[in-house]
């Protein structure tokens, strides 16, 4: 039953990090938009989901909010809360884009950590909270509810790689590749540029915080700490992995990184301290990124037709809006 505990872990993880590198590919692999604050929409979305779903503060425990929610009306609302801060964010910025968006993003990431943190109001500052609800069922025993989160998370991964599929394949996701192929031939061809940056940029902020909302169903607690730059290095370093452009490649990326990252911890080795092994993991995820890019450079799942960086040639565009949706698997 260990085993099977510890699988179902390994799987839940593996889930969370693809929904947010799904989210990613969106933005960046087919957009062009580099989005280096992951962590802020995930974190957002995490704590959106918590103070939902907790019940009304009481003792030690200090917090806005405490409805009492459903766990699936607080995951709704974890995405819509990173959704909305996406749009506030992105309404502005990608107007300008390039590496404003992607400073501004970074920054966003940290400022956000930092409020929570230094505002203990709002969600019990650098002490957390702990025992957040969790999907559940009454006829599953203990521990076993592990395997039902696992359960829970591969299905919302399922449904949100059937999306992103759609969504790339669509008129709209030709679109979205045409402007990061070339931006002035697609606004000549009569794509309002901005408006298609923006809602792509929106739907994709609402699973990366449905990620941050499924990462709290994995610990059942959250401190401002988890969500720091190494998320977001995370989600980019699979995503590159996998094949950036490629829906399948995303999944495929985050399975083989925090199969392998993760995979580490389980090896027991005496000469090994507990803090070297975590040192591993970082190096091993560097080694991984490494050989990638020097023999498979389009990542394990190269799409068909390879997004990023955009061509030179202006004819690009207008043939990504006339083709069919080879591109998103």
């Amino acid at each position: 039953m260990s085993t099977l505990l510890i699988l179902g872990g390994l799987i839940t993880l593996m889930g969370i990090y693809a929904v947010a590198a799904l989210a990613l590919n969106l933005q960046f692999g087919v957009g062009g938009m580099v989005n280096f604050g992951v962590a802020a929409f995930f974190g957002v979305g995490a704590y959106a989901y918590a103070l939902t779903v907790m019940p009304a503060p009481s003792g030690s425990h200090t917090y806005i909010l405490g409805l009492g929610l459903p766990w699936w009306a607080g995951a709704i609302i974890g995405g819509l809360v990173s959704a909305l801060l996406a749009f506030v964010v992105g309404s502005g910025l990608l107007r300008v884009g390039g590496e404003y968006l992607a400073v501004v993003s970074l920054a966003l990431a940290e400022m956000i950590r930092q409020l929570f943190i230094n505002q203990p109001a709002i969600a019990n500052g650098a002490r957390g909270l702990l025992n957040a609800p969790v999907p559940s069922l009454d006829i599953i025993p203990g521990r076993a509810q592990a395997l039902f989160v696992a359960a829970a998370v591969v299905v919302v991964l399922g449904i949100s790689y059937l999306l992103f599929r759609r969504v790339t394949r669509s008129a709209f996701g030709r679109s979205l590749r045409a402007i990061n192929q070339n931006e002035a031939v697609a606004r000549s061809l009569g794509v309002n540029v901005y408006a298609v940056k923006l809602k792509a940029f929106v739907f994709a902020a609402f699973f990366m915080g449905l990620a941050g909302v499924m990462y709290v169903w994995y610990l059942s607690i959250l401190t401002p700490t988890f969500f720091n730059v190494n998320i977001t290095f995370t989600v980019f370093i699979a995503l590159i992995i996998g094949g950036t452009g490629s829906n399948a490649g995303a999944v495929l990326g985050a399975v083989v990184l925090l199969g392998l990252r993760e995979g580490l911890t389980y090896i027991q080795v005496d000469f090994i301290t507990p803090e070297l092994l975590a040192s591993l993991q970082d190096a091993l995820q560097g080694l991984v990124l490494i050989v990638i890019l020097l023999f498979w450079p389009g990542g394990l799942f190269r799409p068909r037709q390879a997004v990023y960086p955009p061509p030179r040639s202006a004819s690009v565009a207008p043939a990504v809006l006339a083709t069919s949706a080879a591109g998103g698997r």
